[in-house]
Formats: C-alpha cells, structure tokens, sequence
C-alpha cells in the first residue's frame, strides 16, 4: 500500500520522526492536517489534468475549423451570377443577340 507515493515502512518511519518531533499530544492535528493538503493537493492536480484535457479538446477543435475554413472561402467568394451567366452562354447555340 502506498501513500502520496511512500511505501508503508517510509510511513512507519515518518510517523516515529512526527511522534519525537511533534509530540505525541499534538501528532493527531498534525496528520489531519497533512492529510487535509494532499486531498487539496490532489484536487488541484484532477483541476489541472481536467483544464490540461478541455485545451487539448478545444485546439483539436480548433484543427478541425481550420481544415473547414478553406472549402468556406471558396464557398463565399463564389459568384452566382456568373456561374449562372457562364452556363447560360455554353448552352446558347452560337449567333447574334438581340435584346427586348
């Protein structure tokens, strides 16, 4: 079993420092808080990791626009009139014009 990465004899022996340094009365308060600023710790890891995933998520987004952006462009700057005019006049049997 292992804590924040420690196995359980470096715990045992965290604990006897705590236990001579600390005091035995005082020992308690000082693991609740220690385990209060991992389970902190280790939220503010799982925001980063979600932060880190949503940037990912919005720069392959953002691939995806960019490849679409090009057929866009020339989907806009398509001219209707003349596309219309241009197949109008290859269909015309060839001779002179006359307007009405």
């Amino acid at each position: 079993m292992t804590v924040l990465g420690l196995g359980m004899g470096e715990l045992v022996l965290l604990a006897l420092i705590g236990f001579f340094v600390i005091g035995p009365e005082r020992l308690p308060g000082a693991i609740r808080s220690l385990a209060r600023v991992a389970t902190q710790a280790k939220g503010y890891a799982a925001s980063v990791r979600e932060q880190v995933d949503t940037a990912a998520d919005l720069a392959e987004v953002r691939r995806q626009l960019d490849e679409l952006r090009e057929p866009l462009a020339e989907i806009r700057s398509a001219d209707p009139r003349r596309a219309v005019r241009e197949a109008l006049r290859d269909a015309a049997p060839p001779g002179p014009r006359t307007r009405a």
